[in-house]
């Protein structure tokens, strides 16, 4: 049994990602702003404060915390929260390891626009950082999870979109679709690198395991945007017909965000395979045929 500390464990991942090392019989314990469970450590990196109960037994940290990227437009004060958010909630975890003395091993999610955006070919982990908001805000995201190898080895997964049904963008995806409104963003043309939720908390587990160490593209494959949405409504069983939303609409709407869904990305996953691991879903259309199924 190994005893965990997970921070932003509330979220999508954090979620299912506990409850897999839960029923592997692993002790968990996560991080919040507001305790509601004995297995709940309050913290607020913003005060510099944090409980130090259960901090002696922590032998590895999962570092999930960050604001939403998705969830507001990017003026410069939300660009400011979203790095801050990240980096300086590292900076304090790295300051209360000092009360952790199992720390044997830290990973921390990060993200798969890193690359920038629209280069021809896949993306591995040995390819410069892009110069836009998003390479940026990943660069010093990455650089604050490093500050852990003084006391322990790190690992960081730079996450693609990931898919289920109970959260992040395909939650809002399928809801859309279920209306019958399923249609490309964009051109259509545009590559989508996507990771199903279970594989990735699976690639967590698999890091962990081995204590691998440096940065690992998570991410099952990807795929056209026509395609991907296309796969959605025929797994769902809805219309796909509707005109493709344009590139003006989405960025009139969601400013310099649209460039999440309007931009170009491949990444190859070939460094973690090489590690030993696989995945269970080799296309999206497994995946979504699994998500749809599991829904009913």
């Amino acid at each position: 049994m190994t005893t965990f500390l997970i921070s932003g464990g509330r979220g999508l991942i954090g979620k299912t990602l506990s409850k897999t090392l839960k029923m592997q019989g692993h002790k968990v314990y996560k991080l919040t702003r507001k305790p509601k469970r004995k297995s709940h450590i309050y913290w607020n990196p913003e005060k510099q404060s944090i409980e130090s109960k259960y901090l002696n037994e922590i032998e590895v940290i999962i570092n999930l915390a960050g604001a939403n990227i998705g969830e507001k437009k990017w003026s410069e004060k939300r660009k400011l929260e979203l790095i801050n958010s990240r980096v300086n909630s590292i900076h304090f975890l790295r300051n209360s390891a000092a009360n952790m003395p199992k720390l044997q091993y830290f990973i921390s999610a990060s993200g798969i626009n890193c690359y920038g955006y629209n280069k021809h070919h896949e993306m591995t982990e040995s390819d410069e950082f892009g110069d836009d908001f998003l390479s940026t805000l990943v660069k010093e995201w990455e650089k604050a999870s490093n500050t852990f190898k003084e006391i322990c080895p790190v690992g960081i997964l730079r996450i693609a979109m990931v898919v289920d049904k109970k959260g992040g963008a395909l939650n809002k995806i399928m809801k859309s679709v279920k209306f019958g409104l399923g249609s490309p963003l964009g051109n259509g043309q545009q590559y989508v690198p996507w990771v199903h939720i279970r594989d990735l908390c699976r690639m967590f587990v698999h890091c962990i395991d081995q204590k691998k160490e440096g940065v690992y593209n998570a991410a099952n494959g990807y795929l056209s945007n026509k395609e991907f949405m296309r796969t959605i409504s025929k797994k769902m069983k809805k219309p796909f017909f509707f005109p493709a939303v344009p590139r003006s609409i989405l960025s009139l709407a969601l400013g310099e965000m649209s460039t999440m869904l309007t931009e170009s990305l491949k990444v190859s996953n070939d460094k973690i395979r090489k590690t030993g691991f696989t995945f269970k879903h080799e296309s999206f259309d497994s995946a979504m045929a699994e998500i749809v199924n599991n829904d009913n």
